[in-house]
């Protein structure tokens, strides 16, 4: 001890002594004390921690979920010390796009509920004894049961009909958002297949990479869909399926214009979605497989104003609304196409 503290009181001399552990202790009372000031009763005792590292206050765990939630309406946002943050012009238009847009979903969906029972209503339904026997059914597997027969039923002669195949063997040719789109692409794809009255047996080769890490992150793949006509491998096209006398390669490049769907013939979609960035890709990997390539009649029966790229899922459901439509380019693709491609029939001046 120094000469100067010798000659401090001794309850001064006492309190410079104190060990950290009495530090702590005050320190507990003291954020006690707040607490109570914050909303405990005033009978409330405060609690004395004679360890306090030993776990982590819940107190302090609300206030961290605090701290880190968004800022609404516009306020300013606040971080892990507590410092207000303004949000920028660009996060503000961002946050009321999400917000109109959710709203916009959420009007949708009413929108489309209100016609169901308008609907039904009409028809003389009973809703609420309908959604009464669909859980009892669910409950007893009946309902399973009823999907898998109708399921049977309908892949009764897909054995018989053409098959569909998407390549994917261009991510290292694309960001991680045009993986995104295609897998995107591919749950519509298997979405549509399972809806169709005559579904086709649909397969995916050469999925690897990010686009099969986020394939992964779906609910239910690939062993609910394996049960629904799908197939998928890691492994090159021509591994999948070896015999490329079976193989038609679908590109607008080729010279060959498809007149009909061969049910012999498996119909490979290129799993690129590269905004018209890349061209020739998907003939020349064909070319380069040795096998032969085909192109949809788009231009023998429409014109368009906007570009003539589609999407893996447009022409998958082409293919099959052209079988389902009585082997009917036009109607298919009238059918499928979206009208902001701004479409004109080429024998007939009549928009669509």
């Amino acid at each position: 001890m120094d000469a100067n503290a010798s000659e401090l009181p001794l309850p001064v001399q006492q309190q410079r002594g104190k060990s950290s552990k009495e530090s702590s202790v005050t320190v507990d009372i003291k954020i006690s004390e707040n607490e109570k000031d914050a909303g405990n009763g005033p009978n409330d005792q405060a609690i004395v921690d004679d360890h306090p590292g030993d776990h982590t206050d819940d107190s302090d765990k609300e206030g961290e979920v605090k701290s880190s939630a968004p800022a609404v309406d516009g306020a300013p946002a606040v971080d892990g010390v507590g410092t207000k943050q303004e949000l920028s012009k660009n996060q503000l238009r961002k946050r009321r796009r999400l917000e109109t847009l959710t709203e916009k979903k959420k009007r949708k969906k009413e929108l489309e509920k209100e016609a169901r029972n308008a609907k039904a209503k009409a028809e003389g339904r009973d809703l609420v004894k309908e959604r009464r026997e669909q859980q009892e059914r669910e409950l007893s597997g009946k309902g399973h049961k009823k999907r898998e027969e109708a399921w049977s039923k309908r892949m009764h002669n897909a054995d018989k009909r053409f098959q569909i195949c998407v390549d994917c063997s261009f991510d290292e040719y694309m960001s991680r958002k045009e993986m995104n789109s295609l897998a995107l692409q591919i749950r519509y794809c298997y979405a549509i297949n399972k809806k169709m009255d005559n579904p086709c047996y649909f397969s995916v080769a050469n999925l690897n990479g990010l686009t099969s890490e986020i394939m992964k992150r779906v609910a239910g793949f690939p062993d609910q869909w394996l049960a629904r006509a799908f197939s998928t491998s890691d492994k090159p096209l021509t591994e999948m399926h070896p015999d490329k006398s079976n193989l038609v390669y679908l590109t607008g490049d080729s010279e060959n214009t498809l007149e009909k769907l061969d049910d012999s013939k498996i119909y490979v979609i290129g799993g690129i979605v590269d905004r018209n960035r890349l061209k020739r890709a998907t003939i020349d990997k064909a070319q380069e497989l040795g096998i032969a390539t085909a192109k949809i009649p788009i231009d023998e029966h429409l014109k368009f104003s906007a570009t003539k790229i589609l999407t893996c899922n447009h022409v998958f459901e082409i293919l099959l609304k052209y079988r389902e439509y009585g082997n009917d380019w036009k109607k298919a693709m009238m059918h499928v196409l979206p009208k902001r491609k701004d479409i004109q029939e080429v024998n007939d001046d009549k928009k669509i």
